[in-house]
């Protein structure tokens, strides 16, 4: 074990200086000959020992005895440790390939997966080598926004069949949502695609949302498509809405941090939402009759139709994720990579 662990440090030294070039070629000598089941040469592990130890015996004898009895055992933890850490770090650069996090059931303390809510795992999926690597192909397929609509699809602007469709994968609460919207905004993005959304309050736990008013707001997006107004211009309730929500708000906080702060009272919470719809055009006739469709089946069933293609066939563990120009993205990305 002594040569392999000697093979490692020298070869990544080598890269750097040229003086342990020498040793790296003798250690190599050596781990070839362990893996052709022939003896190492005594002669390098003793040279070895000696340009290891030379100096430390005469200023520490007792360690540099205890160095050289137990040698290989150390040299046998390293090589283990080596091994385990090139895996480790082979794993988590999979899973960043694949999933754009190199930590699937803690996305969000990855430092290079960017800016995004995590979703976690996506209904009893497990995250394992296996499932990373059957997903391997999802990075390869050519990502059309038109595919992963929902039944309900709604457009910024007035669908225009010359521009190819964007979608994105949004929880109205999510601040990283928010700020993909700025993006948009700042590229208008929505003048080069018809862009579309697919609303996903993210779960926690089987009958929770991660953010307390979440599924309440999405259901009011998905009632004013069943209700829109007569005269919206070239914006429709849903969206008119939907920018509301990722308002700047005041000097207590942004308007999703407000909602995200009700979690006691979601009477308050729905109330704010009425002075939205008012303020966008619906008279109190109207916003009582939105609120109506806002509970009922066919809205609940909308929404489940719209977490089954987040789960089921984008299978992003990553919320906002955007879909356009045959490619996916499940991060905020800035508005020169939307132009």
């Amino acid at each position: 074990m002594l040569c392999i662990a000697a093979f490692i440090v020298f070869g990544f030294l080598s890269i750097f200086s040229v003086s342990y070039r020498k040793l790296a070629k003798k250690a190599w000598y050596c781990v070839w000959r362990k893996m052709t089941f022939r003896p190492c040469d005594i002669n390098f592990s003793q040279e070895l020992k000696g340009k290891l130890l030379g100096k430390l015996i005469f200023t520490h004898p007792r360690l540099s005895k205890f160095l050289a009895h137990f040698a290989n055992v150390i040299a046998f933890i390293f090589v283990i440790l080596t091994i385990w850490s090139a895996i480790y770090v082979s794993w988590a650069g999979l899973n960043l390939y694949v999933y754009d996090t190199c930590e699937p059931t803690a996305s969000e303390s990855c430092s290079l997966a960017g800016e995004f809510c995590g979703v976690g795992s996506l209904g009893d999926e497990e995250f394992s080598l296996w499932n990373t690597i059957l997903r391997i192909p999802d990075r390869w397929k050519d990502w059309k926004g038109e595919d992963y609509i929902s039944q309900t699809a709604t457009y910024y602007k007035p669908f225009d069949a010359n521009k190819k469709t964007a979608v994105e994968l949004i929880d109205p609460s999510c601040k990283f949502c928010k700020k993909l919207w700025g993006n948009i905004e700042e590229a208008k993005f929505f003048d080069t695609y018809n862009l579309s959304y697919v609303v996903y309050p993210i779960p926690a736990g089987k009958n929770n949302f991660r953010f307390p008013n979440s599924y309440m707001m999405a259901s009011y997006l998905e009632a004013t498509k069943k209700l829109p107004l007569s005269n919206t211009g070239t914006t429709v309730a849903d969206w008119q809405l939907l920018e509301k929500f990722f308002g700047d708000g005041d000097a207590t906080g942004t308007i999703q941090e407000q909602f995200n702060n009700i979690k006691d009272n979601p009477e308050q919470a729905r109330t704010r939402i009425h002075e939205f719809l008012k303020d966008i055009g619906y008279n109190d006739e109207q916003i009582k009759q939105l609120q109506e469709i806002s509970d009922s089946q066919e809205v609940k069933d909308s929404l489940a139709q719209q977490k089954a293609i987040v789960e089921e066939k984008v299978r992003t563990i990553k919320i906002p994720t955007i879909i356009f120009g045959g490619r996916r993205f499940d991060r905020v990305i800035d508005a020169n990579a939307l132009r």
